[in-house]
């Protein structure tokens, strides 16, 4: 309907009640499949659009960031000591890499469009289906406290659930409640 205003339930990334829904309901997931990245030369300006055609972060890459685009054509900004401990080259291809690491991730708990201060200091926003995603540190067991939002068909397309794992995630810190926001 023309001229409906989506009110986002706007999250804080240690809400207790998103805390406890990753930490109670969240699954170990993979990322796999592979991206291609190139090395920002100056700033440049990077908006990830999702294949639905969602916009949804504005970020600014710095001189020596990687600007990763992934199997969807999302593109975004990673750090490079991010990006280095996140991603390996693969074998004779110049710019791919193949994803490591693992998440702990959770459907969004509240069932409506959401929005969230990402880790890399953007807000995101995300579906009523949305995942809510955690990196997992894999000496210790824990979950990085600093969630972020990856869209469904995203998800989807780029994560296998691992299987049983011998070591629980453990939980991270909690902080605040989400409010509304429009």
């Amino acid at each position: 309907m023309s001229g409906e205003v989506t009110v986002e339930f706007e999250v804080d990334g240690g809400a207790p009640e998103l805390a406890a829904a990753i930490d109670e309901h969240g699954k170990r997931y993979r990322k796999t499949g592979q991206v291609t990245a190139i090395r920002a030369e100056r700033i440049t300006p990077v908006t990830t659009v999702l294949a639905n055609g969602t916009k949804e972060t504005e970020n600014v890459a710095a001189p020596g960031d990687y600007i990763v685009t992934g199997p969807g054509g999302e593109r975004w900004v990673v750090k490079p000591e991010t990006f280095e401990t996140r991603y390996t080259p693969k074998p004779g291809e110049k710019t791919v890499y193949l994803a490591r690491g693992e998440v702990i991730a959770v459907e969004n708990p509240f069932g409506r469009p959401i929005s969230l201060m990402a880790p890399w200091g953007e807000r995101q926003h995300g579906a009523a289906d949305c995942m809510i995603a955690d990196v997992v540190n894999p000496a210790t067991q824990r979950r990085a406290g600093e969630p972020y939002i990856i869209s469904r068909p995203e998800f989807d397309r780029t994560y296998e659930l691992v299987p049983a794992v011998a070591k629980k995630v453990r939980p991270a810190a909690k902080g605040n409640a989400g409010r509304e926001k429009s």
